[in-house]
């Protein structure tokens, strides 16, 4: 009788364990980079950082910062995205050149840092 109640207390433990993974994974937090579609070289745009988690906006992250390469260079630089309300985070840029860009936004919330990037082609000034 003893074996089959521990063995019932492990199953219990082992399924209420691994339904809470499943419902955190489902909570990952994400970030949707937005820019115009049409960038011109020496024109400042608007680059926002859209954060969430599971259905929820996030207002309160830690820090949002964004850094900007052109392909072939290192940038270390970030530039810190201020938090402009239903998770919306931006900052405001000026691409100097034309070319290739990779845009990386670095979302940290409670001490966690996910990153996420998009390329863009910047335009020479018409």
């Amino acid at each position: 009788m003893k074996k089959l109640s521990i063995l019932l207390l492990v199953l219990v433990i082992a399924v209420v364990g691994c339904s809470k993974g499943n419902e955190q994974k489902s909570q990952e937090v994400k970030g949707e980079i937005e820019v115009p579609q049409t960038i011109n070289a020496n024109k400042t745009v608007s680059i926002e950082v859209l954060v969430t988690q599971g259905n929820k906006k996030i207002k309160n992250a830690d820090a949002v910062q964004i850094q900007v390469e052109k392909e072939g260079y290192i940038n270390q630089e970030m530039i810190d995205a201020k938090h402009q309300g239903n998770g919306a985070y931006s900052t405001d840029y000026t691409f100097k050149d034309d070319g290739e860009y990779t845009i990386t936004a670095h979302v940290t919330i409670k001490g966690d840092m996910k990153m996420f990037t998009k390329k863009v082609t910047v335009c020479k000034k018409e």
